[in-house]
């Protein structure tokens, strides 16, 4: 190699280096998520306060008994008298979902649609928090959206998802596979 191209390198080499080992091991405590976090807080609390043209709350807040300090919102988008006297799932029943998962800002991260017929099959008990409140809170054939804040998604840090993030899901249930008996 000859020397300009091995000054080169070393001055390319120097610039890299700091954005580099920033990108690497357990630095992401360098990133300052306070912004993100403020943001995604405050879109959540706007949605909570969100008024319709009824003059009615846009979304209903839904508490889980076991989980009383995780509250998730919920839009219905049919007409729930004709599904209420369809099943709701419980915690480890076998659903069939069609949903598509974004952040507050609509940025999409997940989506059942890439699937051949849209269709995912779940427990609820194996999902985050917020989606596994919200399908057994659903019948079957109900479509909603769901704004589920951080602390019953996924928190402080995911590999996938970005620390602090309120994730908004459209969740239809298509249908439950598998209902179980508690306690079998």
């Amino acid at each position: 190699m000859n020397i300009r191209k091995y000054i080169l390198h070393a001055l390319l080499a120097l610039l890299i280096a700091p954005w580099l080992s920033s990108c690497l091991g357990d630095n992401d405590s360098k990133y300052d998520y306070n912004a993100w976090k403020n943001e995604n807080e405050s879109y959540f609390i706007r949605m909570e306060d969100t008024i319709g043209v009824d003059n009615k709350k846009v979304f209903t807040k839904i508490t889980p008994v076991w989980a009383p300090s995780v509250s998730i919102l919920a839009q219905w988008h049919n007409d729930t008298t004709l599904t209420m006297k369809n099943l709701k799932p419980m915690d480890n029943s076998t659903v069939d979902v069609v949903y598509k998962g974004s952040y507050y800002n609509g940025v999409a991260f997940d989506s059942s649609y890439s699937e051949v017929d849209s269709v995912r099959t779940f427990t609820p008990s194996s999902l985050i928090v917020g989606f596994w409140t919200m399908l057994t809170n659903m019948h079957v054939g109900d479509s909603v959206t769901c704004v589920i804040p951080q602390n019953a998604g996924y928190g402080a840090s995911s590999s996938s998802i970005m620390p602090y993030s309120t994730l908004v899901f459209n969740i239809k249930l298509k249908a439950i596979k598998a209902y179980e008996v508690p306690g079998k």
